[in-house]
């Protein structure tokens, strides 16, 4: 597996960063990790493959936190499949079958947490509906119509990325360049950690792994309930918990905006199916507080520490399939300006194409080609030492306290 692996997990972590990153478009901005996916499964395995899928999801994570996932996941959970059928020989109808099957399931557990979390339920999600196409007098309407034209909207799309997916994946496995990795000198000068990578930032004040379960347990008690009290619970715990963490706040900004989205498809589902007002604050509040959450626990536990946190996680649960490739794998990346550098190597080399599918899909494939072979791991960037304290109880303890508004309810 070594050094192939590993520079198709750095580059799966550049096109997925830039994937959730992106404004639009974020299918086109991670096809280039789907076909490093790929790649590494047709070459090393399927195990291999999603070990390598994994890794690379992680690191996303560890860098920019758990915000706008949807879009680089579903590649990750779809090319490793897809490049061991291309190395298996398969035909086309096959990856695309196979590949469309993933992709609807994955879009039908997104509707289903949307209409439960953040909609409230399936009543709410009818009633917007038909709000929004009873006054055309030709639409069906009820639950099962909404739900079945909604389901339709999502297949169209699932049928186009499938297909732009397996033609993009096909074409760059069959036709694979060739490159020369840089020679030794050059590899050790790229990979030195004092030159490029340099230390990851860690946890402020408490422990990463306190952080972590602080941030879950918060999470599942907001799917619990939307009473008021426990909303305001759950407030009253993250405020202070954030100002004391010392965090960083290179997360915010894309917290806000996917806070602002939620909050917005809350209250416009709420208010046009009827629910109420009140009702409606408290899911828009409820969804806020989900987003605040996550953005917490990486501005909190820093990509050091949310790294050291997957990777102790990993090495625990090693005996699952693809996990203890996925462990390898994350020693070697590199979270710092190494990937700003391939970023801006990405970009150099699309600034004189052309817009057309073809030359765009081979260039793709090159910058995947030639970033992947050149690519080595640099010493492991130094990290505090994990050390839980009282404080990370409290930490933990204190966000368990909500469940208290929940007694009696």
């Amino acid at each position: 597996m070594g050094e192939m692996n590993l520079g198709l997990a750095h580059v799966a972590t550049v096109s997925f960063l830039a994937s959730r990153a992106a404004p639009s478009l974020q299918f086109f901005f991670a096809l280039g990790g789907g076909i490093a996916l790929a790649r590494s499964a047709a070459r090393q395995g399927a195990r291999a493959g999603y070990g390598t899928s994994l890794a690379a999801m992680l690191q996303t994570v560890a860098v920019m936190g758990p915000a706008r996932i949807n879009a680089p996941l579903t590649q990750a959970i779809t090319a490793p499949m897809m490049g061991r059928l291309e190395a298996r020989g398969a035909r086309a109808a096959t990856e695309f079958a196979a590949c469309l099957a993933l992709r609807l399931v994955h879009y039908a557990v997104l509707l289903a947490a949307f209409i439960l979390v953040i909609l409230g339920g399936l009543d709410e999600f009818t009633g917007s509906y038909e709000t929004l196409t009873g006054w055309l007098g030709i639409v069906p309407q009820g639950a099962a119509a909404a739900l079945a034209v909604t389901a339709a909207g999502q297949a169209l799309w699932a049928v186009f990325f499938s297909a732009v997916q397996v033609a993009a994946y096909r074409r760059a496995l069959a036709n694979w360049p060739a490159v020369t990795p840089l020679d030794e000198g050059l590899a050790a000068a790229a990979a030195d950690p004092v030159a490029i990578a340099g230390p990851e930032r860690g946890s402020g004040r408490f422990d990463p792994r306190a952080i972590v379960v602080a941030a879950f347990l918060a999470t599942a008690l907001l799917l619990v309930s939307t009473s008021w009290l426990l909303l305001l619970g759950v407030t009253a715990w993250l405020v202070p918990a954030w100002l004391l963490s010392r965090p960083d706040h290179d997360a915010v900004p894309l917290g806000l905006l996917l806070a602002g989205l939620l909050a917005f498809a809350a209250l416009s589902g709420g208010l046009l199916s009827g629910a109420g007002l009140e009702l409606t604050l408290r899911r828009a509040l409820r969804a806020v507080l989900l987003v605040a959450v996550a953005t917490w626990m990486r501005a909190a536990a820093g990509p050091g520490g949310l790294r050291e946190t997957f990777r102790r996680a990993l090495h625990r649960l090693r005996a699952l399939p693809a996990v203890k490739e996925g462990a390898a794998l994350m020693e070697g990346l590199d979270s710092g300006p190494r990937l700003i550098a391939a970023a801006r190597a990405a970009a150099g080399r699309f600034s004189d194409v052309e817009l057309k599918p073809a030359q765009l899909a081979d260039t793709v494939t090159a910058w995947v080609a030639a970033e992947s072979a050149d690519y080595r791991a640099g010493a492991r960037a130094p990290v505090t030492r994990l050390c839980l304290k009282a404080p990370d109880g409290l930490l933990v303890a204190l966000t368990l306290l909500p469940v208290l508004t929940l007694v009696g309810a």
